[in-house]
């Protein structure tokens, strides 16, 4: 019995200029006609959550920024996981030293190192606005600390980056290719994986009473935790193949669990 779908927002939920559609829409407002709980789980902050949710006037546990904050759908912090002031004055450094332009993330704010014009062109969708400058390597602390960097450029740059960065802080941080034009780096054990199961923890469910969709490398944790995995056909042929299912659209998949459910 699946008792929780979530879904990815980028390249899933949410098409190209942040549209989403109809057929969406209205298959998530079904799942609660079969007792189907809703989570989103995505890369992005929980403001942009909150902000989808009231385009699709639709509550959602959060499960933001690739597993580091889960908050149900009445407000209840149950995880917050950010890197110490220490790491996130080192990994600052390392990644400022690099020609691509980076972003550091917050609870509460998205950082970028420059505004180059395609960085501008990609703010132009984005729900709120990014804020230029990170000339604050030294002032982390307990009150300012980072839950994400984020390396951006051509793939094979990035890529390089991103091993650079593995070689380097392998035991404080994970990194994902969330998209081909961009690497995350997040405090060690963050997962999408991690915020579903502490949430699964907090409702009384187990993983394979867990429904997941998404369609990018970061996705992955969370196909490997369920059995009720759905890809995106759009998704990279290595992340396809970690799902049980690839569909073209969200509705399709709650069709399949629909399915499920009546038989």
């Amino acid at each position: 019995m699946i008792k929780l779908f979530a879904t990815d927002l980028d390249g899933t939920l949410l098409k190209h200029g942040n549209v989403i559609k109809e057929e969406d829409i209205k298959a998530i407002h079904r799942l609660q006609e079969q007792n189907i709980d809703f989570a989103v789980a995505t890369g992005r902050m929980e403001r942009d959550i909150k902000k989808i949710c009231s385009e699709i006037n639709h509550d959602a546990h959060r499960i933001s920024q690739n597993g580091a904050f889960v908050d149900t759908k009445s407000n209840q912090a149950l995880l917050a996981k950010t890197f110490d002031a220490k790491t996130s004055n080192a990994i600052h450094n390392v990644v400022n030293s690099f020609s691509s332009p980076f972003s550091i993330t917050t609870a509460d704010e998205s950082y970028i190192s420059v505004k180059t014009p395609e960085i501008k062109a990609v703010e132009s969708i984005l729900y709120f606005p990014l804020v230029e400058g990170v000339d604050f390597a030294d002032q982390y602390n307990d009150d300012f600390l980072p839950s994400k960097f984020m390396l951006l450029g051509e793939e094979k740059d990035i890529v390089a980056l991103q091993e650079k960065i593995n070689e380097q802080f392998l035991d404080v941080s994970e990194t994902y290719l969330s998209d081909p034009r961009c690497v995350d780096i997040v405090p060690k054990g963050v997962s999408k994986a991690l915020g579903l199961r502490t949430l699964a923890k907090h409702l009384g469910i187990e993983p394979e009473e867990i429904a997941v969709i998404g369609d990018s490398y970061n996705d992955i944790p969370m196909f490997e935790m369920t059995p009720n995995s759905f890809a995106m056909s759009t998704a990279p042929k290595p992340v396809q193949e970690k799902a049980a299912h690839v569909v073209d659209d969200v509705h399709q998949a709650i069709e399949c669990l629909t399915h499920l459910v009546n038989n």
